[in-house]
Formats: structure tokens, C-alpha cells, sequence
């Protein structure tokens, strides 16, 4: 007579992960002054509104988003960074029998083998859910990102006109309207 036997496995696991997602974008300057001058006038906006240099790079880090703009080329990177720890479990159970088809050991080895390929499939989910999650972050920084960099590429050109003016004569009177973001400049020259 034949003895029937349940087998039961649980295992979990528990891993780090991660996700990161970028957009990368030009800065598109005007050509006021010599492109030296320009760099310049850009590098130190950028230092004003909280980047730090490294290297030829000015970086911020703000809300898990780091953005990071090259003066000399105007390339601009954004990028979102995630990561969590996770733990996932999976359970599987079988019967078997004691005088008929697979033994023991082989029915443990395919439980686990199942119990291993799920975990990874789970693992797997968690993994994508937190690149989504990375990339909708960063989609909805852009906008705000957009703008600030507008904002700064405003005030570059702004500050290189009133150079430029400079360098031409007296300047006279300076006029701006926050508004419609016109600058006037009178001058004698």
C-alpha cells in the first residue's frame, strides 16, 4: 500500500534594487558676445541659483533628481535615481507518493526550482514598477526643470545684452518688464 505525503516550500528573498532614467537636452544661448564670455556669464548664473562645479560640469542634486549642465557645450542631463529594498516570498506544495513517481529529494528540487523562477518573475515586477515610477518622477520634473533653465538662459541673455550695450556707449537708461521678459536699453554712443 502506497503512503501519500504533502511537501510544502517557502522561501523568500530580499535584494536591493534600483532604477534611474535621464533626459538629456541643449541649452540654446544666443551668441551676444564671444562664446568664452557667454560660458562664463552662464557658469556663474548657474553658481548663483545653487550648482556646484565639478570639474568642467556644474551639478545639483535636489529631490532625487540630479541635474547637470556642461557650460562650454550647453548639453544638460536630468536624471531621477531610485532605489528600495525589497522582499519577495513564494510558496509551492505538491504531493507524492511513497511507492509511485518521483522521490522525494526529486520532488524538493523541482519545488525549488519553481519557488526559484517565481521569486525571480516577482523580483522581476518590483523591478519594472520601480522604473516606472523612476521615469513618471523625472517626466514630471522636466516641466519644472524646463522652465527654470529657461529662466537662466533668460538671464544670461539679459546680462550679455546689457555687456554688449556697455561695450557700444554710455548706457542711458535700462528698462525691463518682468512681465513680457522685454528689455530695453537706451544708449549714446
Amino acid at each position: 500500500m502506497s503512503r501519500a505525503y504533502r511537501i510544502s516550500l517557502r522561501e523568500s528573498s530580499k535584494r536591493d534594487i534600483s532604477a534611474s532614467d535621464e533626459i538629456c537636452a541643449e541649452l540654446e544661448l544666443l551668441e551676444i558676445l564671444p562664446a568664452e564670455q557667454m560660458r562664463a556669464l552662464l557658469q556663474e548664473e548657474l553658481l548663483q541659483r545653487g550648482f556646484t562645479q565639478q570639474g568642467e560640469i556644474l551639478v545639483r542634486q535636489k529631490q532625487g533628481l540630479n541635474i547637470e549642465v556642461n557650460p562650454k557645450t550647453g548639453e544638460v542631463k536630468v536624471g531621477a535615481v531610485h532605489s528600495s529594498e525589497v522582499e519577495v516570498e513564494s510558496e509551492r506544495d505538491c504531493l507524492g507518493f511513497d511507492d509511485l513517481g518521483p522521490s522525494q529529494e526529486e520532488l524538493k528540487a523541482r519545488l525549488k526550482k519553481e519557488i526559484a523562477a517565481d521569486l525571480e518573475n516577482k523580483l522581476g515586477e518590483e523591478q519594472k514598477r520601480l522604473q516606472e515610477l523612476t521615469s513618471e518622477k523625472l517626466e514630471k520634473s522636466v516641466q519644472k526643470t524646463s522652465e527654470e533653465l529657461d529662466r537662466i538662459v533668460n538671464a544670461v541673455t539679459r546680462a550679455a545684452l546689457k555687456k554688449k550695450a556697455a561695450s557700444m556707449g554710455q548706457i542711458q537708461e535700462i528698462s525691463e518688464d518682468p512681465e513680457t521678459g522685454s528689455l530695453t536699453i537706451k544708449l549714446e554712443v
